[in-house]
């Protein structure tokens, strides 16, 4: 058996990295393809955000790869490809902070060589937040300098001239990565999976180079869980009045009005932007909500006291029982309305 081929998804905070990973799960390729989610929060989300197929799905939380979980990526990685027969590929998407070198450097190990063989560093870069993510962490210069695959994503957010700009800076750090432009992450699938874009002979450090512990400048998680759905109202403001050190927002929540069934919604916030989409095929507990909040020296009691405040109202009651005398076999009554458990599940902080 060949070598499966390895794609490693890196990107900022942000910058569409999900999407991405999304869109070559559902592609028109015929591969049984692994993944291996790297998440920055105590709270997994991203697995609820992935519609990831059969073959494997390995996600790893509670912080950066490069600062926590390194060990338990190798094993967890073993463990993946101890079912190699059953694999095409195996993507990988790391943290937005991470330093997608510490994860080059373990496939090009002996170990994994004889099962793998790495493909490309992908880089989503955010058009929008371009300029401000190089100010947030240096990870951001690491993620476009080691790229094999730049894609400059969100053109339709900023003008021609400054997308000629970003593309002059983005040649200026990597002059040897392709750039690829689009919008939604929308690339085709032909440019990306299995296109021998890693260069082995490059190393992917300085000879010169010390790695150091990373300089995320104090960027942490921030994790609630709750229990009862929220007012989608109340949640939107709560979302629109975040503080600016907050440029970061994602999760899974139910929401409710009163009278009608519950919703589960999917939302993200980048910056000031904001999205949200049905998730009406998803799987998940009734009425869990859960929602991590990234950026440097967050305020979680405030953050808490606020989101409290976005709680619903409670589930519609269920129908009324009406007694009959007589009931037929074929007869089915209507379920029984449903709902969660009050009061908020706990949360978490998680340090980069």
């Amino acid at each position: 058996m060949g070598q499966i081929p390895v794609t490693i998804l890196t990107g900022f905070l942000g910058s569409g990295k999900t999407t991405l990973l999304n869109r070559l799960l559902s592609g028109d390729h015929g591969l049984r393809i692994g993944v291996i989610l790297n998440e920055l929060g105590e709270i997994p989300i991203d697995g609820e955000l992935v519609r990831v197929p059969e073959s494997g799905l390995l996600e790893l939380s509670n912080g950066c790869l490069c600062c926590t979980v390194r060990e338990d990526f190798e094993q967890g990685a073993l463990q993946l490809l101890a079912h190699v027969d059953r694999l095409d590929y195996l993507l990988i998407e790391t943290t937005g902070i991470a330093d997608p070198r510490q994860i080059a450097e373990i496939f090009v190990q002996r170990q994994f060589q004889e099962h793998t063989r790495l493909d490309s560093i992908t880089t989503v870069v955010d058009a929008a937040e371009f300029e401000a993510n190089l100010q947030r962490a240096d990870s951001a210069y690491q993620q476009i300098s080691c790229a094999d695959i730049l894609i400059l994503n969100k053109i339709d957010l900023v003008t021609p001239s400054q997308q000629a700009a970003i593309l002059a800076s983005l040649r200026r750090y990597n002059s040897q990565a392709p750039c690829l432009t689009t919008t939604y992450a929308q690339v085709p699938l032909a440019q990306l999976l299995d296109v021998h874009a890693f260069r082995p002979e490059q190393p992917l450090r300085d000879p010169e180079e010390v790695p150091a512990a990373p300089d995320h400048r104090g960027i942490e998680s921030v994790s609630f869980v709750l229990r009862q759905p929220l007012d989608f109202g109340a949640f939107r403001e709560f979302l629109e009045e975040l503080p600016e050190t907050v440029f970061r927002a994602k999760g899974v929540i139910w929401i409710a009005e009163p009278g009608e069934a519950w919703q589960k919604v999917i939302f993200h916030r980048v910056g000031c932007r904001q999205h949200f989409f049905a998730d009406e095929g998803g799987e998940g507990v009734l009425g869990l909500s859960k929602i991590v909040l990234i950026g440097p020296g967050l305020p979680r009691f405030s953050l808490e006291t606020r989101l409290q405040a976005c709680v619903g109202p409670p589930p519609p009651p269920p129908p009324p029982h009406k007694k009959k005398k007589k009931t037929n076999k074929n007869t089915t009554h209507p379920p029984r309305g449903g709902g969660g458990a009050p009061g908020a599940a706990g949360g978490g902080r998680s340090r980069a």
